[in-house]
């Protein structure tokens, strides 16, 4: 028996590549994740980062799609996180998906945006500008 293919839920994604990569199987898998992002510093990659937004499911690490990015994250030598954020951008709760990603950011814990930022700069191997600090200290008053 073959498994179907899973069919698209949100109807935002470009529909014809959608449906075309359909037609190729169910051996054939591919995932649209919500929002994976390439950190990089001078065109070289730093990390792997699935950005979802507080209310998204809870990280599954035996879905096939996470297991990918960790698995692409351990080819690279990357750290690799799921990072959910507050809509209004006041809490980060960042998920290191591999080992690297553990030895950049110890502990699972609410970070302010200041916190997660800092992780960011550091999967860099940089420190966080001054100008940079002062809007995020900006922003954060306006919350």
């Amino acid at each position: 028996m073959t498994g179907q293919v899973r069919q698209e839920r949100t109807g935002w994604r470009d529909q014809e590549i959608s449906l075309r990569h359909r037609l190729w199987g169910y051996d054939c898998p591919a995932v649209d994740v919500d929002f994976l992002v390439i950190e990089y510093d001078c065109g070289k990659a730093a990390a792997l980062v699935e950005y979802k937004r507080h209310g998204a499911g809870q990280v599954q690490f035996k879905n096939p799609s996470i297991m990918a990015i960790t698995d692409l994250a351990d080819r690279a030598e990357l750290p690799a996180f799921v990072a959910y954020y507050a809509t209004d951008f006041s809490w980060w709760y960042p998920i290191p998906l591999n080992s690297r990603g553990g030895d950049i950011c110890v502990g699972w814990e609410y970070l302010t945006e200041r916190q997660w930022v800092e992780i960011l700069y550091r999967c860099r191997g940089r420190q966080v500008p001054e100008d940079v600090l002062a809007k995020i200290r900006e922003v954060a008053w306006v919350r």
